[in-house]
């Protein structure tokens, strides 16, 4: 660098003297005149443009040449490992937090947390939340929300909850309308989370109803292909009980319609009127005040 610099001022020295001097060239000796000076003027312009340009030029190529040789000192802006949330900790949480909410879950419970990605840079977190948000279960596929105060931020978590229990699977075809008996169902292991609607995991909650269509065999029973037995058949007389605050009285009627205990059924009283009442047995019919 400090040859270049010798060099530039010996140059301006040349410039310098070829216009209030002589050239160090010489033109004969003849010394110039005040038009040969508006000319050297100039060219001087010129001149000092073009080394202008140069030397920005050779700057530039000595910081790219520095900068590729790594001798460039820039302000560091690296920031440790220790600095950066860890991937294992969000993991451990996300997982110590499924398995809390799981453990009251009837049958063997496994679970997979998606490990997130270890280029996700985050602030450390010295307190992590996690959080079930809203529309999730874990039951199946699921995410869990975690997410830190300070530094603020969130992100979400896949995981999958699978549950291995008993559930009730027909031993032989079940007619549409037939009871269903203890023969017809038996307990086998399933992955519970692969039916959302849910499944039947005990005998006594099918025992005595009646298949809405024909069940076959090996099937899994699920809610909606069974029905509470009918209490009350339309045109049966019935046993209507009024109740109220004080007092409770019964007279006859006549049942206008098909309710299974609990449902709601029009009954028409012996004096034509017709209301609503609920099953509460074969043939009685409750009516509230």
């Amino acid at each position: 660098m400090a040859r270049q610099v010798t060099r530039q001022f010996c140059r301006l020295g040349e410039v310098h003297s070829l216009v209030y001097g002589r050239r160090a060239s010489g033109e004969n000796g003849r010394k110039l005149t005040a038009g040969n000076r508006v000319g050297s003027k100039s060219r001087l312009m010129d001149y000092l443009g073009l080394m202008i340009v140069n030397q920005a030029m050779s700057v530039s190529k000595q910081i790219i040449l520095l900068t590729v040789a790594g001798l460039l000192i820039l302000p560091s802006f690296t920031v440790t490992a220790g600095e950066w949330q860890s991937m294992d900790e969000v993991t451990a949480t996300v997982e110590r937090f499924v398995q809390e909410n799981t453990a009251d879950v009837a049958g063997e419970v496994a679970i997979s947390v998606t490990r997130p990605d270890t280029r996700l840079r985050l602030g450390r977190c010295d307190k992590l939340e996690t959080w079930l948000p809203n529309g999730n279960r874990l039951w199946g596929r699921a995410s869990v929300g975690v997410r830190c105060h300070n530094p603020a931020w969130s992100f979400y978590v896949p995981v999958m909850v699978k549950v291995v229990g008993s559930a009730l699977v027909a031993t032989r075809t079940i007619g549409s309308g037939q009871i269903i008996d203890m023969p017809d169902v038996q307990l086998q292991q399933r992955d519970l989370t692969q039916y959302p609607g849910g499944l039947f995991t005990r005998p006594e909650q099918v025992i005595g109803k009646t298949a809405v269509s024909v069940i076959r065999a090996t099937s899994l029973l699920r809610p909606e292909m069974v029905r509470s037995p009918l209490a009350i058949r339309q045109g049966q007389p019935v046993i209507l009980v009024a109740q109220g605050a004080g007092f409770k009285v019964s007279s006859e009627g006549q049942a206008m319609g098909n309710a299974a205990i609990g449902q709601v059924v029009p009954v028409k009283t012996r004096s034509g009127q017709t209301i609503k009442g609920i099953a509460k047995g074969e043939g009685v019919v409750e009516v509230y005040f």
